[in-house]
């Protein structure tokens, strides 16, 4: 890939900053900071940590130069359009198992992104395989201690990996790795787990070299394979059945008892899945260590759990009249949600959980998070009898936007359903809507 001319653009500025005092502006590009480029948000940020920086910044076509005088670390006030200037690193990997290449076409673009890029790893926490790294990448994660890291490991086995993602340069995993840990980078690593190929012997095989590079791996997040009608030209795999799922539970059992042992946490962090489907407990708040793998699935519902038993708003008695909610999930949570549900009691209000299967990706696909707008108008006027409102998983919706994956609008779908529409991510705020539904929809 051709490189990208590097471009640092202001976003924003903050009220009363160093920033503003010097004349800086929102849309403006920094071009050097003490007379070096800057090519992402961490060497920008090494740059403004000293106590003088000189700033060439062009203003449409006009540059100008800012001086700041400043203590050491001091922000300047500024915020910046994207962490990195030039450009998102691509995956050059063809795993088997990538849920990109399983998705529809005429979806959002950014859904299409196979980000590998280890300062978006650092920066934002994203997971990358380090197989598109050099030399000089490695040598500046350790020159400027960029820790943790997050890596999808999926097997030490090299020979097995390079099969796994379909690319010779994923071999050499486990020297990798040793050589970051050997220079003090803590590591968060995946696994995502595929039947008949890192499962078994192979996944216990890679959890004991893990746990061999020492307290530098700070844990290992286990998630199962998704698998979507779309995989047309794909390798058939099949999918995490509840013998494997109780399996790959029991080979984790003595890592997770060593760990705590050692002091060092659970290490193993199963996805919910697999407790799910092997028809076991999910495991008690203590198991996930603060859920610093949430992002992966792993302890979402315990969690939410413990945020629907800690919620301290107040208790209705009842409404006065009634009151007749629907409130959709995905097929894998949907027996937890009824059973939390179940607890609320307020006279007049109805409220029925529904699974929404997923037929936009396929039946196998069953978590709320890749529920789409489509579906859910499919199953809600599926639904018998009519309905007060709707109550969707946040998880559904783009980050920071009232967009769902098949880029239908919030109020557009509100529009579709014919029945108030309302959001919730977390136990918090799906309690305080069951409990105050917005009085407006009564108008």
């Amino acid at each position: 890939m051709e490189k990208q001319e590097t471009k640092a653009v202001i976003a924003a500025i903050e009220e009363g900053s160093k920033a503003q005092r010097q004349g800086l502006h929102v849309g403006d590009t920094i071009v050097s900071v003490n007379g070096q480029k800057v090519e992402d948000l961490i060497d920008l940020n090494f740059a403004l940590a000293d106590e003088e920086v000189r700033l060439v910044v062009k203003e449409g076509d006009t540059l100008k130069e800012c001086y700041f005088q400043k203590r050491f670390g001091e922000d300047i006030g500024i915020t910046m359009e994207s962490a990195v200037f030039d450009h998102i690193r691509q995956c050059h990997n063809n795993c088997i198992f990538c849920f990109i290449a399983q998705m529809p076409k005429g979806m959002r673009p950014s859904l299409y992104v196979k980000d590998d890029d280890y300062r978006m790893s650092f920066l934002t926490g994203s997971f990358i395989t380090l197989s598109n790294m050099t030399e000089d990448d490695l040598r500046r994660i350790v020159q400027f201690h960029l820790s943790p890291l997050h890596v999808s490991v999926h097997t030490t086995n090299g020979e097995l990996r390079k099969k796994m993602m379909r690319q010779e340069k994923t071999g050499d995993i486990l020297e990798r790795l040793r050589r970051l840990t050997d220079n003090d980078i803590d590591l968060y690593c995946q696994i995502v787990l595929v039947p008949g190929y890192n499962d078994g012997d192979e996944f216990t095989k890679t959890l004991t070299d893990l746990s061999g590079l020492g307290s530098n791996i700070l844990g290992v997040a286990v998630v199962p394979l998704g698998t979507t009608k779309f995989r047309m030209d794909c390798e058939e795999l099949q999918p995490v059945t509840p013998e494997i799922a109780a399996d790959i539970i029991k080979r984790s059992r003595p890592f997770i008892d060593q760990g705590r042992k050692d002091g060092r946490g659970s290490f193993v962090y199963l996805a919910d899945e697999f407790f799910l489907k092997a028809s076991v407990p999910v495991p008690d708040n203590e198991y996930y260590d603060g859920y610093g793998q949430i992002e992966d699935g792993v302890g979402m519902l315990r969690f939410f759990e413990q945020e629907w038993h800690g919620w301290k708003g107040e208790v209705r008695k009842s409404y006065d009249k009634p009151l007749k909610l629907a409130l959709f999930t995905g097929t894998l949570a949907y027996d937890f949600l009824k059973e939390l549900i179940a607890e609320v009691s307020v006279e007049n209000l109805i409220v029925h959980v529904i699974a929404v299967e997923n037929h936009y990706f396929g039946t196998q696909i069953n978590v709320a998070g890749l529920l789409t707008a489509q579906d859910m108008e499919r199953a809600f006027k599926e639904l018998d009898g009519t309905y007060d409102g709707l109550i969707v998983p946040g998880t559904a919706l783009r980050k920071g936007e009232d967009i769902f994956l098949d880029d239908i609008t919030l109020k557009e779908f509100s529009a579709s359903v014919g029945v108030p529409v309302e959001v919730s991510e977390f136990a918090p705020q799906l309690k305080e809507l069951l409990y105050h539904w917005p009085a407006q929809y009564d108008e």
